[in-house]
């Protein structure tokens, strides 16, 4: 398991007022869940199903997919860890990077050959696994539907993952459940913890062709997701119409913030499809960085040296609020440009 990941709030006792380190927005009203949960206490009295089959049956109706097309599991993460696990030792996988580590990380645990991609164009037949995200971690970044459907067609011996957890924060079309199962041979993760903004309650569903899932729920353990997050889960699908997002207004203010981190000297906002983005600096160091933002501002980032194909020159932020945003970028213009820098009196 890597470390580093965004939303390590819990290392700084209390010290955080602005949290830009998770892909997460934190305006999604959670009030209704919450009340929810609080009068369900009673089912950690007992066990959960050991098997999600009755909230995955509900789910393939939502989604128009077919009875065993769908695999209810405890965030995207688990998912990531028992494909790994499924494909077995031996196996052939292919990382588009730069992207989320733990997918080398999953398959390295079960003794995988790993190596890297950085365009679907070098897939090649040899290849028994290909993983990539779309929306892309840490890029923000979008490969076009068409694009992934032809790889799939084209090497059809190959299984492609597409973990597409962050589906809700972009306006691109992407792969819906049915033509992954269509296709036969891709498996799309999608991730609750994101599109709700409850990361805590470890919550996300796998699917794709029947052959593939049954192969995945073979190789899982029971009780795998709480009750807890079960109820949570049944409450979000009865009650998807209450969550009012501004999708739209929030992303064109990720791009107003790129545009504002774009006039600092020294660093660079990588172009992005979503609300979050990379940024470069071009000599400081991210971990350092990390560190001066929370002493100084009480501002938490997320240094993007642990993905592959990055060094310490990149932090990865998501849009907050427009106030939050602006001193983000105070913060980080003061500590780069310390001599020219004007402050507010």
């Amino acid at each position: 398991m890597i470390t580093g990941h965004g939303d390590d709030i819990y290392e700084y006792e209390g010290v955080i007022r602005h949290n830009f380190s998770s892909n997460l927005c934190t305006t999604i009203r959670m009030e209704g869940l919450k009340e929810y949960l609080s009068a369900s206490m009673d089912v950690i009295d007992h066990y959960p199903p050991a098997a999600a089959t009755a909230l995955e049956r509900e789910l393939s109706i939502l989604l128009r997919n077919r009875q065993g097309e769908t695999l209810v599991t405890s965030g995207a993460t688990e998912a990531i860890y028992l494909i790994a696990q499924a494909t077995g030792a031996g196996c052939r996988s292919s990382v588009l990077i730069p992207t989320f580590s733990e997918y080398a990380d999953a398959c390295r645990l079960h003794g995988h050959q790993v190596t890297y991609l950085h365009s679907l164009d070098e897939v090649t037949d040899e290849m028994n696994v290909v993983w990539l995200c779309n929306p892309n971690n840490p890029t923000g970044q979008v490969l076009a539907k068409e694009q992934l459907v032809r790889a799939a067609f084209d090497h059809p011996h190959t299984v492609f993952i597409i973990d597409q957890s962050y589906a809700f924060f972009c306006r691109e079309e992407l792969l819906q459940s049915r033509e992954a199962a269509h296709l036969g041979n891709v498996i799309l993760l999608h991730s609750m913890t994101k599109k709700y903004g409850i990361p805590g309650l470890r919550l996300g569903y796998v699917t794709g062709p029947q052959s593939l899932i049954d192969t995945l729920r073979d190789h899982r353990m029971p009780w795998s997701v709480n009750a807890l997050a079960l109820v949570a889960c049944r409450y979000l699908l009865e009650h998807h119409g209450d969550f009012h997002f501004d999708r739209d207004g929030y992303l064109q203010e990720a791009q107003r913030l790129r545009d504002q981190l774009n006039r600092i000297r020294h660093i660079e906002a990588l172009p992005t499809q979503t609300h979050f983005m990379l940024v470069r600096m071009a000599e400081a160091d991210s971990l350092e960085m990390k560190r001066r933002l929370v002493d100084s501002y009480g501002i938490l980032v997320r240094s993007a040296h642990n993905f592959a194909g990055l060094d310490r020159h990149y932090i990865r932020v998501a849009a907050q609020t427009p106030e939050e945003n602006d001193l983000l970028v105070k913060a980080l213009d003061a500590l780069l440009n310390p001599k020219t820098t004007r402050h507010d009196e």
